[in-house]
């Protein structure tokens, strides 16, 4: 594959192209899904395609294809150079120079992964599935399943880089649905890892979902006000994944963003900081390189609450008159845009325990619920479930209320921050207490 991708590179410049660059996905995907002692649907399947971007007196064209015949790539490249003969030229629109040729030796592939057989890929679904249903009479599980899959990706461009990587991701998870007085409320919990080993053993996964489900029943009602929320590390993640978007360095060059112009200003807690880190073994996010070839590493995006960095791409950086971070993402058939990679808030030293111990009268929010997010004013506004909490223990459930405030207000009122942090994916985060939002039941 990667002799494939020079291939397209050099007849790319041989029809007209100033540049080109050429990126070749494959991926390789099981799933099984649990229902009733069943198995509910099993898949397997390998998708593949490949983008040509080409540059042509500052212009770009773009094509892709998933069909690797010579006729349909030969078709493919002379569609890129006609778009880029018809689109409007940028000063910007040069490829990257990558600096040195060595990538990072970041562990993101599982040599076991061909090892384990469908068979126990679905007897651990099934196991899932018997522990939370013995669990609590009060559960019923909606499903349950197990998934895997391996990335492979190629890169070459015409300033001589030509690199490729495996990575692989598991996945096993649990949603399940507690009923009791007629009542019912939903839970998911899931395990995600690189290393199959890594994930969470499928008694575990069952309990904490029956346990986020049993906790959310029989809900109270409570006071409209101004309270002190806490975050879990599953709704935490949802906030910081608004905070990836607005670093993100096409939104805050487009002025899409509430942080546009804020670099290198407060724009948090003191308290407060945040990594992107493309480099971190295990990590969900994790690559030796971005998809534009440059080197990934660690990057500090907010420092003790002031804003470092964006996530740029090299066009992006440009713009910005600066390098890129190694955040450029695409697929097959995309272009290249920033993405954060492993995003994550520093941990603290407190535990969940000590910080709800903090709190005369608040929330813990375990689950988000809807839109209401603007990235351009910061505005947010959910609707949310969570425990009550009272002189620093829960008192009850509460559900069907709503939390709102302007998202630069809730990273300057974070006060405290655990030491939980767990990837559920690629953007993470541990605890976090929010001094005062508004919280507001129907």
């Amino acid at each position: 594959m990667i002799e494939l991708a020079k291939s397209i590179v050099s007849k790319s410049l041989k029809k007209g192209a100033d540049e080109c660059d050429v990126f070749i996905s494959i991926d390789e995907e099981f799933s099984a899904t649990v229902k009733d002692g069943e198995v509910e649907s099993l898949k397997q399947a390998v998708t593949h395609g490949l983008g040509i971007r080409v540059f042509k007196n500052k212009k770009i064209g773009f094509a892709y294809t998933t069909d690797f015949s010579n006729f349909a790539i030969e078709k493919a490249i002379e569609e890129a150079i006609l778009i880029a003969n018809n689109s409007t030229p940028e000063e910007d629109n040069i490829l990257p120079q990558v600096e040195g040729k060595r990538q990072n030796d970041v562990k993101i592939f599982d040599p076991n992964v061909n090892s384990i057989s469908v068979d126990e890929k679905i007897k651990i679904a099934f196991e899932i599935e018997k522990f939370a249903k013995s669990y609590d009479t009060r559960i019923g599980v909606e499903s349950t399943g197990f998934g895997n899959l391996i990335q492979r990706r190629i890169i070459a461009n015409s300033n001589d880089f030509a690199g490729e990587y495996e990575g692989t991701l598991f996945e096993i998870y649990c949603s399940v649905i507690a009923t009791e007085n007629s009542q019912s409320q939903t839970a998911f919990y899931n395990s995600v890892n690189r290393f199959y080993d890594n994930l969470e053993p499928p008694e575990i996964v069952a309990q904490r979902a029956s346990v986020r489900a049993l906790q959310l029943l029989n809900p109270k009602k409570i006071k409209t006000g101004r309270y002190p929320v806490v975050f879990d590390p599953m709704s935490a993640a949802v906030i910081l994944s608004y905070i990836s978007q607005a670093v993100n360095g096409k939104n805050a060059y487009r002025k899409m963003s509430f942080l546009s112009d804020k670099m290198n200003e407060k724009i948090g807690s003191e308290i407060l900081t945040v990594f992107d880190d493309g480099c971190m073994d295990f990590g969900i996010g994790s690559k030796p390189f971005d998809d534009e070839g440059i080197e990934t590493k660690k990057k500090v995006i907010i420092e003790n609450g002031f804003l470092k960095m964006f996530l740029l791409d090299s066009i992006t950086a440009k713009k910005f008159g600066q390098s890129p971070t190694g955040n450029a993402y695409r697929r097959y058939n995309t272009i290249p845009s920033p993405s954060p990679l492993n995003f994550y808030i520093k941990p603290g030293d407190k535990t969940a325990e000590e910080i709800i111990k903090e709190i005369n009268e608040g929330l813990l929010v375990t689950k988000l619920i809807g839109f209401g997010v603007d990235i351009v004013s910061g505005n947010f506004s959910k609707g949310a479930s969570g425990l009550w909490i009272k002189n620093g223990e829960f008192a009850f459930a509460v559900d069907k209320i709503t939390i709102a405030d302007n998202l630069q207000n809730i990273l300057e009122n974070i006060v405290l921050i655990g030491n939980d942090l767990i990837f559920f994916g690629n953007i993470a985060s541990p605890t976090i207490l929010v001094s005062e939002m508004t919280v507001a039941s129907d």
